[in-house]
């Protein structure tokens, strides 16, 4: 196991015509035994990442370290990582220990030694029962697994897995994630892992590493990017239903949404910790500034007309199973809610919408930085705090 790190990675591809960046600059660090998701919509550069630390691309510019070593100009076999790619792949015609066993094979060990340990592994997956089969003879999952126990076998300084799961369907992913989740933390291994699965990413890592048009956008724990994102862009890309965003204004101490007939005031407060961040938020300096104001679905809820925030019209009621995801017509465009219960609503009438004013997020129009939260400060400041008003 090793602790790894990269530093200012970058990596250019040529294209016909030009350069095609697709990392630029990215620095973070995955402690030794910790879990690691690379996270960010098709063509964000996470897989390019990933391909970089384990020496099947060339970074451009950068270091990549494993503990104090560092590794930049290795070729991937000389790197002691083992990866588990989309497809899987397996030798067909060997049975699947054989398959399991193949890298120590490959290492010397010893024939006794190495099946003994492949069996271990097997044991830990839970496919022991498989392993005197073929590939062919097992379903996807089985496969996903058996290639899994094939990569931890070796004990690697890495775990390096590509998007393991596409293609399972969803009730043996969530299946696979709890074994996975589970084998990790028996083996204390370091795990970098790639996904566009929010829901993978939340459940399985220590840290995860937002990314988009080759950058990180944020990188922190499962639960710093959900209730602390730093942008616009994390915001609306870690959670689900997807965050609502609306434009409005602020004075510097208050934020304001314009619903034509109707406007709701909130009060906002400055969380910027460090003089970096304040800098960049100057939240108090703004006069009548445009921002945008987001509003996780969980933070909204639909009450009679009249009595929530504004009033709006129910256009639908999707079933979710435990909740139900209500979509609201408003002067400023669609509204995701979810709600525990809709007895009683009535898709097509007007219904009021209620707004936790604590759970708001203000971003700054131009940049899309995180610069304020919604709601009264700690020591209780006067404001407005998400009452809605009533243009004469």
């Amino acid at each position: 196991m090793s602790e790894i790190r990269i530093e200012n990675l970058r990596k250019v591809y040529d294209v016909p015509g030009g350069e095609e960046v697709a990392v630029e600059g990215s620095t973070l660090t995955v402690p030794d035994g910790d879990f690691l998701t690379l996270l960010g919509p098709s063509g964000c550069g996470k897989s390019t990442t990933l391909r970089c630390i384990a020496g099947l691309e060339n970074q451009t510019d950068g270091e990549i370290y494993y503990d104090e070593d560092e590794v930049s100009d290795r070729l991937a076999q000389e790197r002691d990582i083992s990866m588990v790619f989309q497809s899987i792949a397996l030798y067909p015609h060997m049975k699947c220990i054989d398959n399991i066993a193949y890298p120590l094979k490959v290492r010397g060990v010893p024939k006794e030694e190495r099946y003994e340990r492949a069996r271990e592994v097997a044991g830990t997956l839970e496919v022991e029962g498989l392993v005197e089969k073929y590939p062919a003879e097992l379903s996807g999952g089985q496969r996903q697994r058996i290639a899994i126990a094939r990569a931890i076998v070796r004990e690697p300084r890495a775990f390096l897995m590509d998007e393991p799961m596409t293609g399972l369907d969803e009730k043996l992913k969530v299946r696979m994630r709890k074994e996975l989740k589970r084998v990790v933390d028996e083996t204390e291994q370091t795990v970098i892992y790639v996904t566009h699965s929010q829901e993978e990413a939340m459940m399985l890592s220590d840290w995860i590493a937002v990314m988009s048009d080759g950058e990180i956008e944020q990188y922190g724990t499962p639960n710093e990017v959900y209730q602390e994102p730093n942008n616009r862009f994390v915001a609306s890309f870690v959670g689900m239903p997807e965050m609502n965003m609306w434009q409005g204004e602020t004075d510097g101490s208050t934020v304001t949404v314009d619903l034509g007939d109707q406007t709701v005031e909130l009060d906002v407060r400055d969380t910027a910790d460090d003089a970096e961040r304040k800098e960049k938020s100057n939240i108090g300096e703004r006069s009548s500034d445009d921002v945008e104001i987001g509003f996780r679905p969980q933070a909204l809820s639909v009450v009679s007309e009249g009595e929530g925030d504004f009033d709006a019209e129910l256009d639908l009621v999707e079933p979710m199973g435990e909740h139900s995801l209500c979509y609201v017509e408003s002067p400023i465009g669609e509204i995701r809610i979810v709600e525990d219960s809709t007895a009683g609503l009535s898709e097509g009438s007007v219904v009021g919408v209620d707004l936790d004013s604590h759970e708001g997020y203000v971003f700054d129009m131009d940049t899309g930085s995180t610069i304020a939260r919604t709601g009264s400060t700690p020591s209780g400041s006067a404001g407005v705090s998400g009452q809605a008003a009533t243009d004469d």
